[in-house]
């Protein structure tokens, strides 16, 4: 294919990349914003619930490892990997809301997880395909940021067909949205060759290497990878808990009303947008240093810890229990104008989310440098298995705590600072990451020119 066609694609590819994943996220917020009704309606624990989605995010990161090895070992065509994964997981999400049984109900739930597994690996993949290496993090941020409209709508659909139904209208809707819009995107989806980028920028025409079991060495050695790992498995702990629980911490501990504490998350999540001027700077100043990147995310990682530890350090108590948006939105402005250590409790919060994506995104930009074509959606599954285990385990904790202090406060308050740690290992990527980097930047040159003989 030639360079002018598929660069006239791009764009086409990575807007089909971004529905998919928000359809991932979409799926994955049908239960959180129900785990009340489901509590009454089930007669099920905090401990069910984190259970539940620890379970799903599990069981995605497995599943995104077959997905990976089909892809990267067998050369199988990752827009028929992601048309499967679209169509049984919409079937398990319409089972979960026929079924009465809780056990079931995880069942079906964790199977959908796993099918959906395909999505952020082999998009990933598709996306370090389409860009360079010098725009790889503002891509990344773009990627996340629009999809997360995927979770606002997922988010929004269950809470307000919940309070108005019931929570098991919110899933019959997203099983059937998620098969057919799901498949139709994927089977239309522009494709690139694997590695295409880096073969043009290279002068060659054809990559035809896969992934191979005797790769793993490589995959291992590589101290980059390492420490991505490292600050991953820290992160995530963090990660995990504060987009599960810190709705309910609202809920109970602020004493607001389901819909006031998702304004209030809603609101204070536009802090998030803060990922694209720290993406924009890691990018340029990659070009300057390559190290710049990791300590970028060093610094937001420790930040952010250090605010969400506060934020649910301070104890705030408002007692808005409307359901009216309109109302409880001139009364939430009322109490901030007279309050201000409720004021400045959500700036905490606003300047945490500030910090929170850019270290996903340069994870992201960081893989896909530091490794070959044919091993990146591998070591980005492999990455986000290793993940699963402390994240999956800090929501169901959480939840036990919970229940056995009777307050989400302190087991979120520790959690936080876990953060800290995850900050120290991107300071150790930091020191590795340019070696590694030309290392595989020396690969693709050697292999390039093998080929052009």
């Amino acid at each position: 294919m030639g360079y002018g066609i598929a660069k006239n694609h791009k764009t086409i590819g990575f807007i089909q990349v971004t529905i998919l994943y928000a359809l991932a996220n979409f799926a994955a917020y049908l239960l959180i914003p129900n785990f009340n009704l489901i509590k009454r309606d089930l007669g099920v624990t905090d401990g069910y619930l984190g259970a539940l989605t620890g379970g799903f995010i599990f069981f995605n990161g497995l599943g995104a490892l077959l997905w990976s090895y089909l892809s990267d070992a067998y050369g199988v065509k990752r827009k028929g990997l992601l048309a499967i994964s679209f169509v049984f997981s919409g079937l398990f999400i319409l089972l979960v809301s026929m079924s009465s049984n809780p056990w079931l109900i995880m069942f079906f739930w964790l199977l959908a997880g796993g099918f959906l597994g395909a999505v952020v690996p082999l998009g990933f993949s598709i996306i370090s395909d389409l860009f360079p290496p010098e725009k790889r993090t503002n891509i990344f941020m773009l990627w996340f940021f629009l999809s997360g409209f995927g979770l606002a709508f997922g988010y929004g659909i269950s809470l307000f067909l919940g309070a108005y139904y019931n929570w098991r209208l919110p899933i019959t809707v997203g099983g059937i949205i998620i098969i057919v819009v799901g498949s139709i995107a994927s089977m239309t989806l522009w494709e690139p060759s694997k590695g295409w980028i880096d073969i043009q920028r290279f002068g060659g025409t054809e990559y035809t290497y896969r992934f191979q079991i005797s790769d793993l060495r490589l995959i291992a050695e590589n101290k980059t990878n390492i420490y991505i790992v490292l600050q991953g498995f820290f992160g995530t702990i963090a990660n995990g808990a504060l987009f599960s629980w810190t709705v309910h911490y609202l809920i109970r501990e602020w004493g607001l009303s389901e819909i006031m504490a998702s304004m209030f998350i809603a609101v204070s999540a536009v802090g998030a947008i803060g990922g694209f001027p720290l993406s924009y700077l890691a990018d340029k100043l990659y070009e300057r240093n390559e190290a710049y990147r990791p300590l970028i995310a060093a610094m937001c990682s420790i930040t952010e810890g250090i605010l969400f530890a506060i934020f649910f350090t301070i104890p705030i108590r408002i007692n808005l229990y409307t359901n009216d948006p309109i109302e409880g939105f001139f009364e939430m402005m009322r109490i901030l104008q007279n309050n201000p250590l409720i004021l400045g409790t959500i700036l905490i919060f606003f300047f945490g989310m500030f910090m929170n994506p850019a270290p996903g995104t340069i994870k992201d930009s960081v893989l896909s440098d530091a490794n070959l074509p044919e091993h990146r959606s591998l070591v980005l599954a492999g990455s986000n298995i290793i993940e699963i285990f402390p994240k999956a385990l800090s929501i169901t904790l959480v939840g036990v705590l919970s229940d056995y202090f009777g307050t989400l406060r302190i087991p979120l308050m520790i959690t936080m600072l876990i953060w800290i740690i995850s900050g120290i290992a991107w300071i150790y990527a930091a020191k590795n990451y340019r070696k590694d980097r030309m290392m595989i930047t020396k690969i693709l040159d050697e292999r390039i020119r093998k080929s052009k003989k």
